[in-house]
């Protein structure tokens, strides 16, 4: 999962309030934007993922073109200071294709999720990397759903006991895949899931007591919908829910596009942030978050808007609020791009948003640092479909004092440092030589040191020689995959197990049950898991690992639910800048406009407490239940 982090007190605007129920209602002051970089590799390049190094920098995941041209794309893996400023940085190549999306801290080191393919091929297998907290390569993993099929890994996490789970799909039966690999590499289990034709993962956080994963599938009326799964410590599935939002539209009630595309764990449960489409097929976004409790009973709804193309693609929680960021532009090809961030209230309500960059410009994850600042990170283009740089800008937080070149630990090629810059300017690197490939663990893939890139601010003023060794992470050779035990554990605050009653206004619910026996699979409720004997080889030395779905009951989904969320004018309205500071949407019970309606409802609900989860009246959870063949359908009126 991208930015899994529970920061603890303190404000991330300077001077502004905590988020809590005194301050939610109040718009607060936009932060103070502490650095922003480029780092230009002199290739086109993106950052996708970010995890927290411990020592308060932090380690970036993405892709980027080979500068020898050697193979089309390879992973990109580079660590920064709290400052920005550039540490080390690898590469990691596997096949003609292979490409970083995601990485999480393990410990003493991380772990990135991927996927490779030679070029031009069809069969794509997905691909586990983890190295040591100098980037250098511990052991790599090439594993699949099945030979010859097209899978990808774009969401990792780690669980309290050191083990990595890994969210993504596979292209048998469009099936949505999860893989859970032990500290040292070999497979514990993997399993796909697939209520619809079209299903993926696109984000995953641990718990305590299992796992949930977002992304999206399709319903019966073919529309994509948001997508929440909840999975045991072995893979069986414990709900699935699927949320769609009510577009408003009298010939077309429902947006036809939904989707999260991360989640994280928060006091009430789990949130997820994505987007929503009345057409898919048009250029317009409306970014979206939903909270939902531990039984994936739907807590709040809300949109956050900039321009007409807004997706929030990074969510994580800080204390009693929650922070996204993403892009927004003025359509989906690229043109005008710029990063979203913004924090949001206990109940969904915007405290503030502000956008970044300019160009072609994307935060695609965050991490949030001790005093709450964001460091976000992205790719940033001249224009749309101009070669691409990373990017990183950190939102509020504390100040960050003008980094001074450290010492060279051991003698280097760099040059001799330049004065320091001033605080607005950030380091120039010089290319060091590539050294000779080494091998990697499993023996016909490269990881190679990258050529080390510019990072340039956001004016462009002011050279100076790289800080620390900036050649660090490039020897990441052959080393003995010995795992590095203990990972890395989410925080959790208070999650509690009581349902919450839902009660907020405009939200259909639509409940179906696909058979008798389905309740009582071992293999997961509704999923359609891998064979016994090939997703579960624990010891597996080979370099692929194979695993077959059962094709039996791939379209199963047990107690599934769909909730409708109602679109009102609180969405519109929160969707400008000068909007009301208390309506952030009409599902938000915290919103001012909504807070006596949305308790009422909720008082309504609790009467039956079977059926809080849904938030429908007991006679119409008799009557879903009751009907086995199709959903049964209640509006509730806004």
């Amino acid at each position: 999962m991208r930015g899994c982090c529970v920061a603890g007190a303190g404000a991330l605007a300077a001077g502004g309030s905590i988020g809590g129920a005194a301050a939610t209602s109040r718009r607060q002051a936009v932060p103070t934007t502490r650095w922003d970089r480029t780092y230009d590799r002199g290739a086109s390049a993106e950052a996708n993922g970010v995890a927290p190094a411990g020592d308060g920098g932090f380690v970036v995941a993405g892709t980027t073109e080979p500068t020898d041209g050697d193979g089309v794309s390879e992973i990109w893996l580079y660590k920064v200071t709290g400052a920005g400023e550039l540490v080390w940085e690898a590469t990691f190549a596997e096949r003609a294709v292979t490409e970083g999306f995601d990485v999480a801290a393990d410990g003493d080191g991380f772990i990135v999720a991927g996927h490779t393919h030679e070029e031009g091929a069809d069969a794509q297998d997905a691909v586990a990397v983890r190295v040591d907290g100098e980037g250098s390569e511990q052991w790599r993993r090439v594993f699949n759903a099945r030979p010859s099929t097209t899978d990808t890994m774009r969401a990792v996490t780690v669980d309290p006991e050191g083990r990595y789970v890994f969210g993504g799909w596979t292209s048998r039966f469009s099936d949505a895949w999860v893989a859970r690999l032990s500290g040292e590499g070999t497979i514990d289990w993997a399993e796909t899931y697939g209520p619809g034709d079209h299903n993926r993962y696109h984000g995953v956080v641990a718990a305590d007591d299992g796992y949930v994963l977002v992304g999206e599938t399709d319903d019966t009326s073919g529309d994509t919908v948001g997508w929440a799964v909840k999975l045991d410590l072995e893979g069986g599935q414990q709900f699935s829910q699927q949320f769609k939002r009510q577009s408003g539209e009298p010939t077309n009630p429902y947006d036809d596009y939904n989707v999260f595309f991360d989640v994280a764990e928060t006091r009430n449960g789990y949130v997820a942030v994505g987007a929503n489409a009345f057409d898919p097929q048009t250029n317009d976004r409306r970014g979206g978050a939903i909270e939902f409790n531990v039984n994936g009973g739907k807590l709040w709804g809300t949109r956050v808007e900039s321009d007409t193309y807004t997706v929030l693609r990074s969510v994580t929680g800080g204390n009693l609020e929650y922070y996204v960021a993403g892009e927004t532009a003025t359509n989906g090809d690229g043109a005008d791009a710029r990063g979203l961030a913004a924090n949001l209230g206990i109940e969904g309500q915007t405290k503030w948003k502000q956008t970044y960059g300019a160009g072609s410009s994307e935060f695609s994850a965050f991490e949030l640092t001790d005093a709450e600042g964001m460091v976000c990170v992205g790719s940033r283009a001249e224009s749309a479909g101009a070669a691409a740089s990373g990017w990183g800008v950190k939102v509020g937080g504390e100040a960050v004092a003008t980094a001074t070149p450290s010492p060279t630990p051991s003698p280097t090629p760099s040059p001799t440092p330049t004065p320091t810059p001033s605080d607005d300017s950030t380091p120039t690197f010089t290319p060091t030589p590539t050294p000779e490939p080494g091998t990697d663990a499993m023996g016909d893939g490269t990881a190679t040191v990258a050529p080390t890139p510019t990072a340039t601010d956001a004016a462009g003023s002011g050279t100076t020689a790289p800080g620390g060794d900036g050649g660090d992470g490039g020897d990441a050779g052959t080393t003995a995959g010995d795992g590095g035990g203990g990972g890395l554990s989410p925080a959790v605050i208070g999650v509690g197990a009581v349902i919450v009653a839902l009660g907020s206004a405009g939200v259909l619910y639509n409940r179906f049950l696909a058979g008798d026996d389905g309740g009582d699979s071992e293999d997961g409720a509704g999923g359609a898991p891998d064979d016994g004997g090939d997703g579960g080889d624990g010891g597996a030395t080979d370099d692929v690992e194979t695993s077959e779905p059962d094709t039996e009951g791939t379209e199963e989904v047990q107690a599934a639910q769909t909730v409708v969320e109602g679109a009102g004018a609180g969405a519109a309205q929160d969707a400008s800048e000068g909007g009301n500071e208390g309506a952030a949407d009409d599902d938000a019970a915290g919103g001012e406009g909504d807070a006596d309606d949305a308790s009422g409802e909720a008082a309504d609900d609790t009467d039956d407490p079977s059926d809080a989860e849904s938030g429908s009246d007991a006679t119409d959870a008799d009557d879903a239940e009751s009907d086995d063949s199709a959903a049964e359908e209640e509006e509730t009126d806004e």
